[in-house]
């Protein structure tokens, strides 16, 4: 189904639907392009979402296209109504105003997007997803592994998708809570940018950007990427570009970025050769992964580089070719820097991270459940 289609539908739904939450959309016309900035911050990260705000709102946006803010905040502070904004001319306007809720639930997620979605119809959307992230780890995952594993402790320049009241949104419930297919979601939080999630969102989004490691939480600078989003076809490098430029510019621990922009049409292709290697038998098992680029700084760590992986994981150099030729049509760009806060260098990285099993049961079993495993059957072990 189309995403005009599904938005009749949607509409449709509405019509015969109530609401008591408060609304303000009026009659608004058929866009070029609707953006959404979904910021999932009532948690520690609310005041770097007020900084990205004001610099979300020195941007300007091109005739004909919306720009729409979503921002849940902590309940003592000025912003503790959830809202729905609409950005024009440096000014935030209320569309809709929510009951208190909890912006890291599936069915928040999906209200906002269908909100959003049906109140500024257009050709196409884009997404900018804000919040916590913890790649394609069940919910809770990240921190049971941290205590588990001695992993260093919380640091505050870390923005580690959507954490409230100890909710996180899985990635399963994520791709099915998308209401239509995004011309591309940016992913302003950390480690999202794992074949586990980019595989798991491929039918949501033409174009993903996120980073493999953790990041920083200053983000994106968004007074300088924004104008890029309007663009009939979006000039997706020079946004990963300027991403990286802001942090390398940067001196000492907060000279610390990846990113990765992924065209999802390749992936079920690279999914269906990984398969089929797995299945031939020329994929090992390694005793030893030490020297494979992890993106954390658990122990052992959960997020390993991919092509790093396969290269140590399959021993036939023109299979490997094979794969990496795959790996560089889906990774259409990719930068980052030789540290990530002094803590550990990258030597090597292919933009997308990959799950390497240090034999933990209950975590394999929810990896399982992932559309990655269930087309290409592996999990990657030592």
């Amino acid at each position: 189904m189309n995403t005009q289609k599904i938005i009749f539908a949607l509409s449709l739904f509405i019509c015969f639907s109530c609401s008591k939450e408060e609304t303000n959309t009026g009659a608004i016309e058929f866009s070029q392009r609707t953006v959404l900035v979904y910021m999932a911050a009532d948690n520690n990260l609310y005041n770097n979402a007020k900084t990205d705000i004001r610099e979300i709102l020195k941007s300007t946006i091109p005739v004909g296209n919306n720009l729409l803010l979503y921002l849940d905040a902590p309940s003592w502070s000025a912003d503790s109504i959830p809202q729905l904004y609409l950005i024009q001319e440096g000014r935030l306007t209320s569309v809709k105003q929510y009951r208190p809720h909890n912006s890291a639930s599936p069915e928040v997620l999906n209200e906002v997007l269908k909100d959003a979605v049906l109140s500024f119809q257009a050709e196409s959307y884009g997404l900018v997803l804000w919040s916590h992230g913890t790649g394609w780890l069940p919910e809770k995952g990240f921190d049971s592994i941290k205590s588990q594993r001695m992993a260093s402790c919380d640091n505050p320049l870390i923005k580690s998708f959507g954490k409230e009241e100890m909710q996180e949104i899985n990635i399963v419930d994520l791709a099915a809570t998308l209401p239509v297919k995004f011309e591309y979601i940016i992913f302003d939080a950390c480690l999202m940018s794992s074949i586990e999630v980019l595989y798991q969102l491929r039918n949501k989004a033409g174009i993903i950007i996120a980073s493999p490691s953790e990041t920083l939480v200053d983000g994106y600078p968004y007074d300088k990427i924004l104008p890029f989003l309007f663009d009939i076809t979006p000039r997706y490098a020079e946004i990963a570009q300027t991403y990286m430029n802001y942090y390398k510019n940067k001196t000492g621990i907060l000279q610390s970025a990846t990113i990765a922009v992924v065209a999802t049409k390749y992936l079920e292709s690279f999914a269906a050769t990984v398969k089929k290697l797995a299945e031939n038998g020329d994929i090992a098992v390694m005793s030893d992964i030490f020297n494979i680029q992890s993106y954390d700084m658990l122990d052992p760590s959960v997020f390993y580089d991919l092509q790093n992986c396969l290269e140590y994981f399959v021993a036939n150099e023109q299979q490997l070719t094979v794969i990496k030729q795959q790996l560089s049509r889906i990774v259409l760009y990719h930068d980052y820097t030789p540290y990530f806060l002094l803590a550990y260098p990258i030597v090597k990285s292919c933009g997308i991270s990959v799950y390497i099993s240090s034999g933990d049961t209950m975590f394999d079993e929810q990896y399982k459940q992932l559309d990655w495993y269930q087309d290409v059957h592996l999990i990657f072990s030592h």
